[in-house]
């Protein structure tokens, strides 16, 4: 057979996985991203028609892959023994509370020292992920959100995982502290998101951006500060800080969208004691994603991971007075 092509026969155990999964599993050495860049450029036939994405594949499908001398072979991750709070783990999938300050996988100049980095070193085996550097991956945090995060440990795994988060069959509920009185004690913040054309970084309320939705309900306010808790609807990047922000209400210490410390001028004098005082409690956005729950798509059972609070936000509750604020 010409090493440049390659036929593989779906066997029992892979029916119902999404063909970019299967295909990248199966050919070593090859990430999901090469996959899909194939599929694009019609190497990829599933028996013998043009494959898509986010095809299934079933029992004895034949996919035929050409172009694969083309794609660099990609680098695996060196694994390293970064402390991980696991907070749930079975044979298909681990959840650990990720702390502030640690990104989840490499990328933009960061080559190692990441919560993947950190998963290769102690759960050895993982997802193949949409990228080769990021084994498990099947959703992100932000490098200063602290939180609940899974991964998954099998392609299959993470093919039913990736179709919940798409289909919205995952509750996520954050927590956080912002500056300002919201409008409404409880509402539904719906505004377009799109990159920023100023700033590659951000992301901004756009038009013709895509959806976004997020729910929130205010638990309390003190002094210039409100403790909310929020339901993503939807997962686009920065969702929650740039809602909040374009609302009036940034997250507190988010300098990136409007939190910084001269927010706080705008609050009462009066009020501005306390308001500093939460401040001081933190040295990131106060921004914590509090828990994930969903149906476990090989148990059938009702997943519920929580995520216990950090020290900051701690501290915060007990400024309030309140250590049950974001229960």
């Amino acid at each position: 057979m010409n090493n440049d092509k390659k036929v593989i026969i779906v066997g029992k155990q892979h029916a119902g996985e999404r063909l970019d999964v299967f295909v990248a599993h199966e050919a070593d050495g090859v990430s999901r991203s090469q996959i899909q860049k194939l599929i694009e450029q019609s190497m990829v036939f599933l028996n013998g028609k043009p494959a898509l994405k986010r095809q299934l594949v079933s029992e004895n499908d034949r996919i035929e892959v050409a172009g694969l001398n083309a794609i660099d072979p990609v680098t695996p991750v060196v694994p390293q023994n970064i402390p991980l709070d696991i907070i749930y783990e079975d044979e298909f999938y681990v959840a650990v509370n990720k702390p502030s300050g640690l990104v989840v996988h490499p990328g933009n100049g960061v080559k190692d020292g990441t919560l993947v980095n950190a998963l290769v070193y102690q759960i050895k085996n993982l997802s193949d992920g949409s990228e080769s550097d990021r084994p498990g991956v099947v959703h992100r945090l932000d490098k200063e959100t602290s939180g609940v995060l899974i991964a998954a440990k099998t392609n299959r795994a993470h093919s039913a995982l990736s179709s919940y988060f798409a289909a919205r069959k995952i509750e996520k509920y954050y927590v956080g502290l912002c500056i300002g009185m919201v409008g409404k004690e409880h509402s539904m913040i719906d505004i377009p998101l799109h990159r920023s054309s100023r700033d590659p970084i951000k992301r901004a309320p756009c038009l013709n951006g895509k959806p976004a939705q997020t729910e929130y309900w205010l638990l309390e306010y003190s002094d210039g500060i409100s403790a909310l808790k929020f339901k993503l609807h939807t997962g686009r990047t920065h969702q929650i800080r740039v809602h909040c922000s374009a609302m009036g209400f940034p997250i507190l210490a988010d300098s990136l969208y409007g939190g910084n410390r001269e927010r706080l001028l705008r609050i009462n004098p009066a009020e501005r004691p306390f308001a500093y005082s939460i401040f001081k409690c933190f040295k990131r956005h106060a921004l914590h994603a509090r828990s994930l729950s969903f149906t476990h798509p090989f148990t059938g059972e009702k997943v519920e991971i929580l995520a216990p609070l950090p020290p900051d936000f701690c501290r915060a509750m007990d400024k309030f007075g309140n250590r049950n604020l974001f229960d």
